[in-house]
């Protein structure tokens, strides 16, 4: 099998000899109907564009303007086939399982992958999930839904999800990778450009479309709970379909935006998804700012905007932001959402039926609609369906070359086990009992998610066996049985102990006794999708209590605990932290982590461990912050940016069980750039063991900056990273470029600014390595290391 990255380059060359069928792949411009310009390949797409919405009539165009029952889209007469907008890939492609029973890969879920700080797992998994998507749509492979009429996976992926984990209570946290704006950010990018462009293969196509959601301020699902898990009378019935996501200009740009615009401007995503919610008033896709102002106009964005589904209807019948059906379509289509999310087969629970359909032509006919709105969607629409090369001969297209032998292929596998690994955090490690060595010590697995497979895998899931029969995935329990078995270690007991919740403690003698009889307690638990997830919010950020219970009863027998969590938001430790030896956040860490945990608990796999790409707060920040609020700095502060309090444990923690590390030698250089500065520090590895470490950069405004700039709350912002692994004694130097746009802030109107001053700027491990300098930019945008072990390196 070929590295993956070798196969990247080599795309072009592989041949459909595996029994791709591309006479049933539905593209246009095939014999007899390939005599239109706009299938003509060498003219310029802007006139291939004019010449196929010139061929359209009235009634026909708005069938291309609706995704779901994508069928409806199939105008024969022109030979434009249908295609299926919004197939899902957040951490894998969301289908079903190829006719050789080839099924998707998964990777962990984004919480799992914020974690690995691994840039190269990001963009390498982006080209991986790509290069299925197409394997897969070449053999017309459906999307994993219940509804088995929906057509054939599309090339259109509605991911990543680029909303920052505002509130730990918010049930999707467990699709984006952090809370950090710049991280998320930076994911998005590598990913999109992973998804869509293949190492640049061939810049003439995408190989796929990455679709960022949800344009904005997507962080709530409702219904909503006052903090001490009672029904809020008063904010009840507040959901993600209702809510005014009221925020500053400063908020909007700073934190909500941030993300997506990185994402657009550096990824060139092509994709972008508007939210349900309102924001300041104005629904996401009737938001004429947003959708041109910001998106089109700032960031010159070139794509399609696709609606959430049904989110278009929520405009009228929820946020009563317009009369009627036609003006809903009216205000969406002025604002820019091309794509109606809607028409699910009937019986559906999306199923609203596509009113651009039912309400373009007579809008336009009547006026209501300029008929120049409706072809302007239609350009962004078919402009990326032919960046796809759905309208070009094949022969010379590279990503028409995918064989279905690319699905779940062994270097992706490999790609997916090495991201869980590095994905798992080490919050608490007392007396270092991790690793642990199964030859001297014997093993009580406790836990609800001892014999769960499917949990681990997370949310948005392609199938993850043949038949849809989740067997194949190994447990936490048979992953364990199988590493003491190769090890020959000295003994392991099982019981599950309790649920997730609930309130049956049937379980407790049995798991007590099991861990008495023991010499280390392996304790798998933490959430499920049952708490958080889409739709649902948790009223509770703490560990269930039927959990606390059976941990604290165990600490009575034994307490050389190892706790494991799987979670979406952070958990509240504060009942159990001091019972525990040790704290592992492993968030949804993929369907491999059975196989994996154990390796990486008997300290098997140096390249394990990550850090937290969150803040985990104590049990009190529930009943601190308001889950409406949306407000970044308002006390005590949302994320380690803006949070005044002492965290659990801070963003950026993380400990390595196998080795130690030291950052030495922080030296300032002259940049390439005729305004930048070379920041760099050496990181060594101390121990005796080869390990990975995770080396963080931050900066701080100015003190001096006026109270009446918002920007003056932020504490602090993250803006490099890198993860290097290094043999014992061996050092390494890492460097961060600085130019004064690192150091850009938001005014109050949300503009970017940057201000003179000195700032502070931290390079850390996040744990008990760190070090400082000072910069100073002036009013000409100058910058000069004020202190440090090198005054003299200025610009």
């Amino acid at each position: 099998m070929l590295p993956l990255l070798l196969l990247l380059v080599v795309v072009p060359l592989l041949h459909l000899s595996e029994g791709a069928h591309t006479d049933q792949i539905p593209r246009g411009c095939k014999p007899p109907l390939d005599w239109f310009p706009f299938c003509n390949a060498s003219l310029p797409l802007d006139e291939r564009l004019d010449d196929i919405i010139s061929r359209l009539t009235l009634q026909e165009k708005p069938y291309l303007l609706v995704a779901r029952e994508s069928p409806k889209g199939n105008i024969s007469r022109l030979g434009i086939p249908e295609f299926d907008w919004g197939g899902n890939c957040m951490h894998g492609v969301q289908s079903r399982c190829a006719p050789d029973g080839r099924c998707p890969t998964s990777f962990p879920n984004p919480n799992s992958l914020g974690p690995t700080f691994n840039r190269t797992i990001w963009k390498t998994m982006g080209t991986a999930i790509g290069l299925e998507l197409r394997a897969l749509w070449l053999q017309n492979v459906g999307e994993n839904h219940d509804d088995r009429n929906l057509p054939h996976m599309g090339l259109d992926c509605w991911s990543p999800n680029l909303n920052i984990v505002r509130d730990p209570r918010w049930g999707r946290n467990l699709e984006t990778p952090s809370e950090d704006p710049f991280l998320v950010g930076v994911f998005g990018t590598l990913y999109t450009l992973g998804l869509q462009n293949n190492s640049q293969v061939d810049d003439r196509y995408f190989q796929a479309v990455a679709t960022l959601k949800h344009l904005d301020a997507n962080s709530l699902e409702g219904p909503h709970w006052t903090p001490d898990g009672k029904w809020d009378k008063k904010h009840g019935n507040i959901t993600r379909y209702s809510v005014n996501a009221k925020i500053s200009m400063h908020d909007w740009a700073a934190s909500y935006l941030a993300a997506f615009r990185q994402a657009v401007v550096e990824g060139g995503a092509a994709g972008i998804m508007c939210s349900y919610n309102r924001i300041n008033g104005v629904p996401a896709c009737a938001h004429e700012y947003l959708l041109q102002r910001v998106v089109r106009q700032q960031w010159k964005f070139r794509g399609y905007v696709t609606s959430d589904s049904h989110a278009l209807e929520k405009i009228v019948t929820t946020h009563h932001y317009a009369k009627d059906w036609p003006e809903t379509v009216q205000l969406a289509l002025q604002a820019g959402c091309d794509i109606e999310s809607a028409a699910w087969t009937k019986g559906n629970m999306f199923a609203t039926g596509g009113h651009y359909i039912d309400e373009v032509p007579s809008a336009v006919q009547s006026g209501l609609i300029d008929e120049e709105l409706v072809d302007r969607a239609l350009r962004n629409a078919l402009g990326v369906r032919f960046r796809l090369g759905l309208f070009d001969p094949i022969e010379d297209q590279p990503f028409w070359n995918i064989p279905p032998s690319t699905v779940q292929q062994p270097d992706h596998v490999k790609l997916a086990k090495e991201a869980t690994a590095q994905g798992l955090v080490l919050l608490k490690n007392d007396n270092k009992i991790v690793p642990i060595d199964p030859t001297k010590y014997s093993i009580a697995l406790i836990g609800p998610h001892l014999y769960d497979n499917i949990t681990m895998a997370g949310n948005y899931l392609g199938q993850l066996c043949p038949k849809d029969n989740p067997s194949c995935v190994t447990t936490f329990h048979a992953g364990f049985v199988e590493a003491v078995s190769k090890y020959q270690g000295k003994g392991l007991g099982a019981a599950k102990g309790c649920s997730v919740n609930g309130n049956d403690k049937t379980g407790f003698a049995e798991a007590i006794d099991v861990a008495k009889k023991a010499d280390v307690v392996i304790y798998v638990g933490g959430n499920n999708l049952h708490m958080e997830a889409e739709f649902i919010d948790r009223p509770d950020i703490r560990l269930p209590a039927i959990q606390v219970e059976l941990l604290q009863e165990i600490a009575k027998v034994n307490d050389k605990i190892v706790t494991v969590l799987l979670h979406g938001g952070m958990i509240g430790l504060d009942a159990i932290v001091n019972q525990a030896a040790a704290v592992i956040s492993a968030g949804y860490p993929g369907r491999y982590a059975g196989e994996i945990l154990p390796d990486v608990l008997f300290g098997k796999n140096a390249r394990a461990w990550g850090k937290l790409a969150i803040t985990w707060y104590h049990d009190s920040i529930q009943e601190d912050l308001n889950m409406l609020d949306f407000s970044m700095s308002r006390p005590p502060g949302r994320t380690y940016r803006y949070f005044q309090g002492t965290p659990q444990y801070p963003f950026g923690h993380g400990l390595n069980p196998l080795t130690s590390f030291d950052l030495s030698k922080l030296v300032v250089h002259k940049g390439k750039g005729k305004q930048t500065l070379a920041l760099q520090t050496n990181v060594t590895n101390t121990g005796s063991r080869p390990g990975s470490e995770i080396v963080m950069a931050f900066f701080s405004p100015p003190s001096t900056l006026s109270k009446r700039q918002p920007a003056s709350k932020l504490r602090k912002q993250l803006f490099g990273f890198e993860r290097v692994h290094l043999q014992p004694t061996v050092s390494r130097t890492v460097a961060f470029e600085i130019s004064p746009t690192v150091f850009q802030l938001y005014d109050s109107d949300g503009l970017q600014v940057l201000f003179p001053g000195k700032y502070s700027v931290t390079v850390t491990n996040g744990v008990d390595a760190e070090e400082q300098i000072s910069i100073l930019i002036d009013k000409q945008h100058n910058l000069k290391v004020l202190h440090g072990p090198d005054e003299s390196a200025t610009q």
